[in-house]
């Protein structure tokens, strides 16, 4: 089996876009109900998504 460790660097304004782009479709083939409730309880919900 395979472990690893990483990252992935996304731009804030990137995220807004894809969502703005996609909306539901790209927020529910990404993250789960629970993260998408999550950030959007948020001040900005981009940067909560970008974090994710």
């Amino acid at each position: 089996m395979i472990y690893g460790v990483g990252i992935d660097l996304v731009k804030i304004e990137r995220m807004k876009d894809v969502v703005d782009r996609w909306g539901r479709k790209f927020l529910e083939r990404v993250f789960t109900q629970s993260e998408i409730s999550y950030c959007y309880e948020k001040k900005n919900p981009y940067l909560s998504l970008s974090v994710r």
